[in-house]
């Protein structure tokens, strides 16, 4: 990871988060994360957060249901409580139940956790699509953020619009194309969509859907 330009992609977003900037990298992974402080729980929060030095996650995060989820944690032999940062509880949640923790989630938030034991990056996006989550597949480099012209810092990322996006907004105001942007190299992760990151590619998957009466 060219460290410069983590700094530089990290520092664009200080205007979401200017109370604090901190990044981590090892080798060919990078993190930064800026913080807005809202909650209580906040006020000793930082992230990149890792609990072992081996799972690592950023994410962009309201919980709800926090007591609930803190039983369910206890349950399963982890102890978590209820002052702690949101982030920690979702970093909790995947130590015990994997990429399944997306189902013990309630909330709005997207986050990337970067786990070095399976060499994944496992991504999520809340069941509303609340919290923007846009991504950068180009060859061998993956980009995400919550803010799209942050990922067009990077070099590599082709400004070349996407036509068919364009259309679609100019005809009905919205890209019909859930994951399409304006712009042809960046993508959008769907509302209740996970993305899984390894060395064989991308894979998304839908975790939730809207139960709805026939």
């Amino acid at each position: 990871v060219d460290r410069r330009l983590l700094e530089q992609m990290t520092s664009f977003l200080a205007f979401r988060g200017p109370d604090t900037l901190q990044m981590w990298s090892d080798g060919a992974i990078g993190l930064g994360h800026t913080l807005l402080r809202t909650t209580h729980e906040s006020a000793h929060e930082r992230q990149p957060l890792s609990l072992d030095r081996q799972v690592w996650i950023v994410a962009d995060a309201r919980i709800d249901a926090r007591e609930d989820l803190a039983d369910e944690l206890a349950a399963s032999g982890r102890s978590v409580a209820l002052s702690s940062p949101d982030v920690e509880f979702i970093l909790h949640a995947y130590h015990v139940w994997g990429e399944d923790c997306v189902h013990h989630l309630l909330g709005d938030f997207c986050f990337a956790i970067w786990d070095a034991r399976q060499r994944s990056l496992f991504c999520a996006r809340d069941h509303f699509g609340v919290k923007p989550f846009f991504y950068s597949h180009l060859g061998s480099v993956f980009l995400c953020s919550n803010t799209l012209r942050c990922l067009r810092l990077h070099p590599d990322v082709s400004d070349q619009l996407d036509d068919a996006a364009v259309a679609d907004f100019l005809l009905f105001g919205f890209p019909r194309e859930l994951d399409a942007t304006v712009f042809s190299a960046i993508r959008r992760l769907p509302p209740a969509h996970t993305l899984t990151v390894t060395a064989e590619g991308l894979q998304t998957r839908r975790y939730w859907s809207l139960p709805v009466e026939d």
